[in-house]
């Protein structure tokens, strides 16, 4: 009866965490410890840690439960561009000009097309030698055309990937706003563009748009956006992928200058394609049609001619330095780039479902159980994605074998030193050590990525945790706690 009644108080007692005996360690315990505190009672969490040199388990919080991982499903992509196209794989944007030039004119009778190939770099701050070198670059080859003039247009053909450049499971608050901008065949800027408000000295002012950077022809925005008493930005941009009307509602810091929200460049074929219009005419050429791109002269009902005469090609860095830039800091866009990337070469179609059926598929192929695993983009911003923490530390576990493995761990931020990591674990056994991709959206945080622990173990972890009622920064502390347990274990 004894028995009875002492096993009956160990159930009944609210903080009592049961601690299988298969993983009895300080890594389990943290875990079932965090998991029974209050501000986590309505949490999910999908938690696994694997030895990668003796093959054994050290963790298994629910390790098989799908969760919406957020960011750390560019981990999934990032590995899968790097399995199928090499660390030296380059995109590449193609000059082509169709008709005929007349020399004794220096006339192009014809048009310039700029077609891309699905370069996510073009422009891009993460690589600022490609700022507004490619214009210059494109000036030059069409110099040595020799032509003063040109009797067509300057025409962007994006059609290397599909026209569908947001996945249709992204959220409508998300899409026109800088971290929703969707990938295009032919990129530019990060398809980004910077609206400078100048808000009022009172909560509940108007505010004033006072520049748009880079200039996006055509654009109009309605503004709705108010001063308030905050410190951060709280406004959003409102509109559909090739629609260049826009709201911009919400709230920003009141008595600013220049204060600057970010959004999606609506059409960066068309942006591309007019900005090299008015460099060439700058220069002194005279284009005779206003630039266009390939799908619209489609929506007018007119076919581009396919014979064309290719004369310069502008290579992007290699994939290992946009992986690099993608995990680092998190890079919603180059994720769906590489996603494309992989249709493109798997299936000849660069849509964003080719894209996530080549990846489940190919992991499947690679010994990863993919019951469960549910791919709706490259980036992690669909909330439709699911994947478990045992998921996510299978592809980690096959990368450590994989002949790409240096520059995917390199991409991996270093906790308490840089990219999403640098306030991650500082001063601790993890700082320096452990190497993670970090998620985070509304209710949602996660990790994943290496640590090698105080006994010399290389391991592989990940944590996925959905649906916390404590901020993002009181959850942050306690995953902060399974890393040091993680650093510091000694058996």
């Amino acid at each position: 009866m004894r028995l009875l009644v002492v096993f009956f108080v160990l159930i009944a007692f609210p903080g009592y965490t049961q601690i299988t005996e298969e993983y009895d360690n300080t890594i389990q315990r943290t875990a079932e410890r965090m998991m029974n505190e209050a501000s986590l009672k309505h949490a999910s969490m999908s938690f696994f840690v694997y030895d990668l040199d003796s093959n054994d388990v050290l963790a298994d919080y629910d390790g098989s439960k799908s969760l919406v991982p957020a960011s750390t499903m560019k981990l999934v992509t990032t590995a899968t561009a790097l399995q199928q196209l090499g660390s030296y794989y380059v995109f590449k944007t193609h000059l082509e000009y169709d008709g005929e030039i007349d020399t004794a004119s220096r006339t192009l009778n014809g048009n310039i097309y700029i077609k891309g190939g699905g370069d996510p770099t073009l422009g891009s701050k993460y690589f600022s030698k490609a700022n507004d070198d490619f214009k210059m670059d494109w000036l030059k080859a069409i110099r040595k055309l020799g032509i003063d003039s040109i009797n067509g247009a300057v025409i962007a053909d994006a059609s290397w990937y599909t026209d569908d450049m947001v996945p249709s499971t992204w959220v409508w608050g998300d899409i026109a706003n800088y971290f929703g901008a969707g990938p295009s065949g032919l990129t530019v800027y990060d398809n980004t563009y910077h609206l400078e408000f100048s808000s009022g000295p009172n909560s509940g002012d108007s505010t004033t748009i006072e520049c748009v950077r880079p200039y996006v022809p055509d654009l109009i925005v309605e503004n709705r956006v108010k001063s308030a008493n905050i410190r951060n930005d709280q406004a959003y941009i409102f509109g559909a992928p090739f629609d260049h009307y826009k709201i911009a509602q919400g709230r920003i810091p009141k008595n600013k200058d220049l204060f600057e929200v970010k959004g999606s460049i609506p059409d960066p074929a068309y942006q591309v394609a007019w900005e090299l219009n008015w460099t060439l005419r700058d220069s002194g050429i005279v284009v005779n049609n206003v630039p266009t791109t390939v799908r619209r002269l489609k929506q007018q009902g007119k076919i581009t001619p396919k014979d064309r005469i290719n004369f310069h090609t502008r290579k992007s860095p290699s994939l290992s330095r946009i992986v690099y830039w993608t995990n680092l800091l998190s890079v919603n866009l180059y994720a769906e780039h590489l996603l494309r990337a992989v249709a493109k070469s798997r299936y000849k179609d660069g849509s964003n479902f080719s894209g996530t059926v080549a990846t489940t598929k190919y992991w499947n192929t690679k010994g990863v159980i993919t019951s469960g695993m549910y791919v709706h983009d490259g980036s992690g911003l669909s909330r439709h994605n699911a994947i478990s923490a045992k998921h996510l530390v299978d592809v980690l576990g096959a990368m450590k074998k994989s002949k790409y493995f240096k520059s995917f761990k390199s991409s991996l931020p270093v906790a308490g030193k840089t990219g999403t990591m640098k306030s991650m674990c500082v001063g601790t056994s993890a700082h320096g050590n452990l190497r993670a991709k970090s998620g985070t959206m509304s209710r949602v945080k996660s990790y994943a990525g290496y640590v090698t622990s105080k006994s010399g173990r290389n391991l592989a972890f990940a944590i996925i945790v959905n649906n916390h009622t404590c901020s993002h920064k009181e959850l942050k502390k306690k995953i902060e706690q399974l890393m040091i347990a993680m650093a510091s274990y000694t058996n």
